[in-house]
């Protein structure tokens, strides 16, 4: 894949993410990818990637900013880089996040996603 094709892919991540769009994330991973955020069990499959974006993003995020800052291509693995903002509504909290993603690639979608981030919360 291209640079430009990896980076509408990514850019769908954002925008999926701010506009909470469940439908969205899933056209960016294949069937079977694994999604794995450091603070919660490994999501396998395109189900459980959407029950837990059900569960995280649109249960309990709002007001969310994506801004992609830096993004490398090495055959199949992809590093993004960005900085997101949004109101945790289950613990009152404004989250403004940098984080580091490890995606890798499959047939023009991503069949796997490690996310690596750090976080400073203020309450609202």
């Amino acid at each position: 894949m291209t640079r430009e094709e990896v980076k509408r892919l990514i850019e769908t991540y954002g925008k999926a993410w701010e506009t909470q769009d469940l439908e969205l994330i899933t056209t960016i991973f294949t069937d079977d990818a694994t999604y794995h955020d450091p603070r919660e069990p490994e999501n396998s499959g395109i189900d459980a990637i959407k029950e837990y974006w059900m569960r995280k993003v649109v249960g309990e995020q709002k007001d969310i900013h994506f801004n992609l800052r830096n993004l490398w291509i090495d055959g199949t693995t992809v590093i993004a880089e960005w900085d997101a903002n949004f109101i945790d509504t289950k613990r009152s909290l404004k989250i403004a996040m940098s984080e580091v993603a490890i995606f890798e690639m499959r047939d023009g979608l991503f069949s796997s996603l490690r996310e690596y981030y750090k976080t400073v919360k203020t309450p609202l």
